[in-house]
């Protein structure tokens, strides 16, 4: 892991392979290593550069006494994508997905195509007066209330418990349950852009990168919401479903995920 240094915090990175550059970014709680089947098969023919947002694998915490705000961790793509002159192709995985669409609106024709899987710019449903926002409500405050009473245990099981089923969490081993609940405070703090956020579809139809949005079948309804919306505001964008897959899918279905994300990039390389 390589190392840079993002509003005062160290980050830690992977930088792989060579050839055009596909930066991954990964999702809450998880680190760079969600994407290393990806990354083994990319750096054959890519430079991959892969980080550890702030608070999670080897990159250091957000400081408690600092207000949080999402362009902290779109500063850390921002940064590598200063590591190269290559055109960039940026992939990501929910919270992932979203920075990566921040990012491309700054990087502008740098920026070569995007993959976002199930992108949770929950905002847009807030700005966008849909239903799908008050699902988003009630999950952040099954999050929110927990962690501010120091029962972080509680808050990754009602975080993950969405996200995985109730009793796939039920039966994940201690060890992983004991690791989200360590970065469960990172997570709370990226509830404050679905809460703030102001960036809206109308912004992000400037980007005109080739798009291919991904979604899961079996997914949940803020984040089909959330896809939906930018298929539809996006100009060059294309969605597709991956079908018997929830929210997870680099987890749950890595091989199928990853080569729709494989072809995307090689039809815009």
């Amino acid at each position: 892991m390589k190392h840079l240094t993002v509003s005062g915090i160290d980050v830690a990175y992977l930088d792989e392979g060579k050839g055009p550059c596909a930066m991954l970014g990964h999702c809450s709680s998880a680190s760079h290593k969600e994407w290393l089947p990806l990354i083994e098969t990319l750096k054959e023919d890519w430079r991959v550069l892969a980080p550890d947002f702030i608070g999670y694998g080897q990159s250091d915490p957000w400081p408690i006494d600092k207000p949080f705000s999402i362009e902290a961790d779109v500063k850390v793509l921002l940064g590598l994508a200063k590591k190269t002159r290559s055109p960039l192709h940026l992939v990501g995985h929910s919270y992932g997905a979203a920075l990566a669409l921040e990012a491309a609106r700054k990087l502008g024709a740098r920026v070569k195509s995007l993959t976002l899987v199930e992108p949770v710019s929950f905002h847009l449903l807030r700005l966008e007066d849909r239903p799908e926002w008050k699902e988003v409500e009630k999950l952040g405050i099954s999050v929110l209330d927990p962690v501010a009473k120091g029962d972080d245990r509680k808050a990754a099981a009602a975080f993950m418990s969405y996200w995985l089923g109730r009793w796939r969490w039920w039966l994940s081993p201690e060890r992983f349950k004991n690791a989200i609940a360590t970065t469960i405070p990172k997570v709370a703090l990226e509830f404050s852009i679905a809460i703030d956020a102001q960036t809206t579809l109308a912004d992000y139809a400037e980007i005109a990168a080739p798009t291919l949005l991904i979604v899961g079948g079996k997914t949940r309804s803020p984040t089909r919401a959330v896809v939906e919306l930018l298929g539809g505001a996006l100009p060059n964008a294309k969605v597709e479903v991956l079908k018997g897959a929830g929210h997870m899918s680099p987890f749950t279905h890595p091989a199928e995920l990853n080569r729709m994300i494989l072809d995307h990039l090689a039809s815009v390389r």
